[in-house]
């Protein structure tokens, strides 16, 4: 059976991502009970491992950058298609984003 080296960086990216999927969770339940503060503490731990580990968000799109929360459709955001873009506004904050819808070539 093979040892893992907990200081590979491959471990220690993976273990970060981990992290930030449970922190999502947590902070996407605090947004649903209504617990602001905890949820913003939690976007904000989220933000800093993903800068310190240079790991990417897998749902960054639900995050408000303005407001630190989680964008929830329907709960505390509304989404949008219009001119082959997805447009997400923050009830919160009004803040907004656009996304281009990308075509599938083949």
């Amino acid at each position: 059976m093979k040892k893992v080296n907990p200081l590979t960086k491959k471990f220690i990216k993976e273990r970060a991502r981990i992290w930030i999927k449970e922190l999502m969770d947590l902070a996407r339940e605090a947004e649903l009970k209504g617990e602001k503060d905890l949820e913003k503490e939690y976007i904000k731990l989220i933000l800093e491992i993903s800068k310190h580990y240079k790991v990417k968000i897998p749902d960054k799109r639900y995050i408000c950058k303005n407001c630190y929360s989680i964008l929830i459709p329907g709960l505390n955001s509304t989404v949008r298609i219009k001119r082959g873009r997805v447009i997400i506004k923050c009830l919160n904050c009004g803040n907004i984003k656009r996304y281009i819808i990308r075509k599938n070539r083949g």
